[in-house]
């Protein structure tokens, strides 16, 4: 009996040999999978460590890698695209769905490396896991230097703390300079009727187009051709140095009981100015140019009206301009805080320079 049990395990295990030669070898503990990486000059045959050292980012068609000044895209599967596609432009309950399954080690170590640097808000916080999307206590975060919006919108502490400098609304929420003071944001996409041109923040109404406000990052700013500007269109930015503007005041046209005709409007917050002291070269387009109407700028060094109608300055729009060094207007007899010399230009203007 012991006998016969002997030889049939030997049968076991020899048919057990036997059926392992047959089958391929397994893989060996610690194996790097491998990719094929396509540069301008030929393809590679990347090891992950190899790939993850040159990691550059992340785009549609695959992972972005870098090395000695050549870009390399590793393709993507299906399922990065997929993820991508929602983790850009995906509503919430398409980004709540969202999961890394499917993902190669590469293309989710490019992920992570993406959008770990990103934040979801929808009247609370959302952070890719590295798996999925999860919500997030506002005490975990750190950083996210993009934050897409859906619903509500953070405070302007928040966005400073956490170091926002892109923000994607994807609803058209009403902003305004508060929404900015103290942040670095330099980048806002938002729809319709908003819209943002060179960094101003413009809605478009029945009665004309509005400068909302701008963002907080500029430091020279060409405001657009508008019909209105809401008080305090410029609060948050703090550091500006160089403004073109359509027009003083809050409007185009000086017509109305709500009209203001002072520069200083862009700068309040209703009680007090804050025009910024960094300021020192003011341009203006057209509009009307109304008596004091850089008061409250003591700062702005050079300013420049070539383009408004002669009519529509009065003679003492820069009055009290104690910091005014240089003036460039069609006007010839305005009345100025200090000694100035006067130039007469080949465009009919006047230049005013002021006495050393």
């Amino acid at each position: 009996m012991k006998r016969a049990a002997a030889v049939m395990l030997a049968a076991v295990l020899f048919a057990l040999w036997a059926a392992a030669l047959l089958l391929p070898l397994p893989a060996r503990a610690g194996e790097e999978e491998t990719y094929l990486c396509l540069w301008e000059d030929g393809t590679t045959k990347e090891s992950y460590a190899a790939a993850y050292a040159a990691l550059a980012g992340v785009q549609p068609d695959g992972v972005v890698l870098e090395r000695d000044g050549k870009r390399g895209v590793i393709r993507a599967g299906e399922a990065y695209r997929v993820l991508l596609a929602v983790l850009e432009t995906g509503d919430l309950p398409a980004l709540l769905s969202a999961d890394g399954a499917g993902l190669t080690r590469i293309e989710r170590a490019a992920v992570w490396r993406t959008y770990s640097a990103r934040l979801w808000y929808a009247d609370e916080w959302f952070s890719w896991t590295g798996d999925a999307i999860a919500r997030t206590a506002r005490s975990e975060l750190v950083s996210a230097q993009t934050l897409t919006v859906f619903s509500g919108f953070p405070a302007a502490r928040d966005l400073a703390a956490l170091g926002v400098e892109r923000l994607v609304l994807r609803e058209a929420y009403p902003v305004s300079a508060a929404d900015f003071i103290g942040t670095r944001i330099g980048a806002l996409e938002i729809p319709a009727p908003y819209s943002v041109q060179d960094g101003a923040v413009l809605l478009a109404t029945a009665g004309g187009v509005r400068i909302v406000c701008a963002l907080p990052t500029v430091r020279t700013l060409a405001l657009p051709d508008a019909d209105y500007a809401d008080e305090g269109a410029l609060l948050a930015c703090g550091g500006l140095e160089e403004v073109r503007v359509p027009f003083v005041g809050s409007a185009l046209r000086a017509e109305g009981t709500a009209f203001t005709g002072r520069f200083s409007h862009l700068f309040s917050d209703g009680e007090d100015v804050y025009v910024p002291s960094s300021l020192r070269r003011v341009t203006i387009a057209g509009g009307t140019l109304a008596a004091f109407a850089f008061y409250g700028c003591p700062d702005v060094e050079y300013v420049d009206c070539c383009t408004v109608a002669a009519e529509n300055i009065s003679r003492t729009a820069f009055s009290g301009m104690a910091g005014l060094a240089e003036l460039h207007c069609p006007r010839a007899d305005l009345v100025l805080t200090g000694s100035f010399s006067r130039e007469r230009l080949a465009c009919g203007c006047t230049r005013y320079v002021r006495d050393a």
